[in-house]
């Protein structure tokens, strides 16, 4: 038990904590330490990462899985909660390689990809992106982003350094057939 709510004390909710910690990770990260309070942050995202793969293995039969609605959408053969979409094409801003807690995003030449067996499915990215392409998987016809996302991650390099976004960024967010027009499957350089 701690904390107190109306001069109650409250018992904290498990994933509550996992959050916690997962803010301390990031926060110790930002300031370059490695522990919090003598716990190992690396440790920690380990633990948070283990709990996240075991809830994806659950059937959706499961009566835990019953009641998370992303379970209804239709994956491709790596799940995953967050996804690059389009309109990081040619934008390519990096604020989303900035926050991450498990450097997960990958660098194409014009775009980046999140890394489906790494992503935490923690959601810090998805606010940070200015463009709006980082998007979760619970919205509707994003299975082959899915896919693309996975495939390239797999042959793309790390990036867990933020760059400068291209000059023209501005220009190109918001244009409409990015994927078909202005696309580069060729790797970026990483860090």
């Amino acid at each position: 038990m701690s904390g107190t709510v109306c001069g109650m004390a409250a018992a904290r909710h498990p994933v509550a904590e996992r959050r916690r910690a997962l803010h301390i990770g990031l926060s110790v990260r930002k300031a370059g330490s490695k522990a919090h309070g003598g716990v190992q942050i690396p440790s920690i995202l380990r633990v948070i990462q283990r709990e996240t793969d075991a809830r994806r293995a659950l059937p959706s039969s499961s009566p835990h899985a019953a009641g998370q609605a992303r379970e209804s959408v239709p994956r491709t053969k790596q799940p995953m909660t967050y996804v690059v979409t389009d309109n990081c094409i040619k934008c390519k801003y990096m604020d989303c390689v900035e926050v991450c807690p498990v450097d997960c995003f990958y660098e194409g030449e014009n775009m980046l990809v999140i890394h489906p067996d790494e992503c935490i499915d923690c959601g810090v990215c998805e606010p940070e992106c200015p463009a709006e392409a980082i998007k979760p998987d619970t919205e509707p016809s994003l299975e082959s982003w899915l896919t693309l996302n996975a495939n390239y991650a797999k042959s793309w390099p790390n990036i867990t350094q933020k760059k400068d976004a291209p000059a023209d960024a501005k220009e190109w967010d918001g244009v409409s057939n990015k994927l078909e027009e202005h696309f580069s499957a060729n790797a970026g350089s990483g860090d």
